[in-house]
C-alpha cells in the first residue's frame, strides 16, 4: 500500500510538470493564443503572487519549426496604471517588465537628485521602463542589486531655458551629461529648449562622451534630422491637399 501511495505521488508530480502554481495553473505547451493567454496570467500570479488581466495581444506567432509565442501587454488587476509587456514561447521561456515596479520609485529619487538645483534646467519628465527579461525580481532585493543588473532605462525629457546661443546649450548638456555618466543610471535622454523643439538626444551607449565639441556635432545631426522632418510633413500635407482636390 506505502509502495503504491509513493508511486501515485510520483505519477502526479510528472502530470504536473510544466504547469504552473502546482497542478492549478496553465501549461506551457499552448498551441493557440486563447492557451497561452491562460498561461501568461498563471505564470505572471505565479511569479508575483497578484492577479493581472490582459489588455492586449501584441502579437500571437506559430512558426513553422513549432514554435509557437506570444508577446503581449498586461497590468496588475489592483493598478491598472502597473502596465508591462510579457514574452513567452511554449518552450518555456518567460520574459516581463513587471519587475520594473518594485524599484521605479526609488530610481525616480536617484534620478531626480541630478536634476535638481540646476538653475539651467526648467523642467524634467522622467519615466522608467522595465526590460523584458527572466530574472526573478521579487522586490526584496537592493536597488543596489537592481541598479546593477541594468534591467531598466529612464526615458527622460529635459527642457532648458530658452534663448541661449547653440554653444552655451552644448555647455549646459555637457554638464548633465557628465553627471548622468558618473551616476551609472541607465538613461535615455531627449533635451528641449521648448515643448516641441528637440535639441539633442543620447542612448546609454552614447553617454561616454560628454565633451562639448562632440554636443555640439550632435546637435547639428539632430537640427538636420528635424528640419528633414519637417519638411517631410509639409511635402505630405501638400500631397495630401493635392490629392483631395483631384478627387
Amino acid at each position: 500500500m506505502r509502495y503504491k501511495k509513493i508511486l501515485l505521488g510520483i505519477i502526479a508530480s510528472v502530470l504536473c510538470l510544466g504547469l504552473l502554481n502546482g497542478c492549478s495553473g496553465y501549461s506551457y505547451d499552448f498551441n493557440s493564443s486563447d492557451e497561452a493567454q491562460k498561461y501568461v496570467l498563471a505564470k505572471l500570479e505565479n511569479k508575483y503572487n497578484k492577479e493581472f488581466i490582459i489588455t492586449e495581444v501584441k502579437k500571437y506567432k506559430e512558426e513553422k519549426i513549432g514554435l509557437n509565442w506570444i508577446m503581449a501587454e498586461v497590468s496588475s488587476k489592483e493598478n491598472s496604471s502597473q502596465i508591462a509587456t510579457v514574452y513567452a514561447r511554449n518552450t518555456g521561456l518567460f520574459e516581463d517588465t513587471y519587475h520594473v515596479y518594485f524599484y521605479s520609485d526609488e530610481i525616480k529619487k536617484v534620478a531626480t537628485s541630478l536634476f535638481q538645483d540646476k538653475p539651467f534646467i526648467r523642467d524634467y519628465q522622467f519615466e522608467v521602463q522595465g526590460h523584458t527579461t527572466t530574472t526573478e525580481w521579487n522586490g526584496t532585493e537592493s536597488i543596489g542589486e537592481y541598479l546593477k543588473k541594468r534591467e531598466y532605462e529612464i526615458e527622460a525629457n529635459i527642457y532648458l531655458n530658452e534663448g541661449k546661443t547653440d554653444e552655451e546649450y552644448a555647455e549646459e548638456i555637457s554638464d548633465l551629461m557628465q553627471e548622468i555618466v558618473e551616476s551609472d543610471l541607465v538613461f535615455n535622454i531627449s533635451v528641449y529648449t521648448n515643448d516641441d523643439n528637440l535639441i539633442f538626444y543620447s542612448l546609454p551607449e552614447q553617454h561616454s562622451q560628454p565633451d562639448v565639441d562632440v554636443i555640439l556635432e550632435k546637435m547639428k545631426d539632430v537640427k538636420r534630422q528635424q528640419e528633414t522632418k519637417k519638411d517631410y510633413e509639409e511635402w505630405k500635407k501638400q500631397n495630401q491637399n493635392n490629392v483631395e482636390m483631384i478627387n
